[in-house]
């Protein structure tokens, strides 16, 4: 017996592939890869975008994109006071 709902995973690359015009129109290659990283980072929060249940995929792969940003954004931040506090010891 077949499933009825594909997996997140496999709705996930059908939203990614739609993209695919979007992505074409872009200018620069470096504009093209960063695009693709994104939609990696989506592939790599996939599980939890799936456990959200969220009718829309496009939802699920937004979410997963953004909370990788956040991720990236936080540690962009400590690193750059931990950088600040080597160069200004005497200001903790």
């Amino acid at each position: 017996m077949g499933r009825t709902v594909p997996s997140f995973r496999m709705a996930l690359e059908g939203e990614i592939a739609s993209w695919r015009e979007f992505r074409g129109s872009l200018r620069s290659i470096g504009s093209r890869e960063d695009l693709d990283s994104m939609f990696d980072q989506a592939r790599t929060n996939c599980m939890a975008a799936g456990n959200a249940v969220r009718p829309v995929v496009f939802e699920g792969m937004f979410m997963a994109i953004a909370f990788s940003h956040e991720k990236r954004l936080v540690n962009l931040a400590k690193g750059i006071e931990e950088l600040r506090l080597e160069m200004n010891p005497d200001k903790q």
